[in-house]
């Protein structure tokens, strides 16, 4: 069976090996599913279609936005749902309700069941499967030279580049 891997886990992996060679980490995006990286402080998001002051996220920005930490984001989206990746979530439970069922650093497996109405707990389950397929994986199998100490050559100016392939 082939494993299909999705760019967000390229991205997440090429974090993980940055951060293990001691570089600090941006990642421009504005895909959510990468909150759950920001357990790193030397990790943020860099999203430069919002303002100025909302540009760079890091952990402290998330339990006061959502009220769970990055490490408990897939969790949350697993109940909350996440239309971009076509998870319904757990019908019933929306943020604030998913916030307080994760409070204190709970996880799906961590949330008692006398807490869960008799709906919730039908999908339970299926929420969990939901989560692995949020959760990113950081251990893609990537050649050796993709990472490298060194930075990158600057990119050709874009005039540069039409001219070259005829198109100005």
């Amino acid at each position: 069976m082939e494993i299909h891997r999705e760019a967000d886990d390229v991205i997440a992996t090429l974090t993980q090996a940055a951060r293990a060679a001691g570089r600090a980490v941006d990642v421009m995006s504005g895909d959510k599913d990468f909150i759950q990286l920001l357990d790193d402080p030397a990790v943020r998001m860099l999203n430069t279609g919002v303002k100025d002051e909302r540009r760079y996220t890091t952990a402290a920005h998330i339990p006061p936005r959502y009220g769970v930490t990055p490490r408990q984001w897939p969790d949350y989206r697993a109940l909350t749902g996440d239309p971009a990746d076509n998870i319904t979530g757990v019908r019933g439970i929306g943020p604030k309700t998913a916030a307080r069922l994760l409070a204190g650093h709970r996880s799906l497996e961590s949330v008692p069941a006398t807490e869960l109405r008799p709906a919730w707990a039908q999908q339970w389950q299926r929420a969990r499967q939901w989560r692995e397929m949020i959760r990113l994986d950081r251990k893609v199998d990537l050649p050796e030279s993709l990472l490298t100490a060194a930075p990158a050559a600057p990119l050709p100016a874009a005039p540069t580049v039409l001219e070259a392939l005829d198109l100005w």
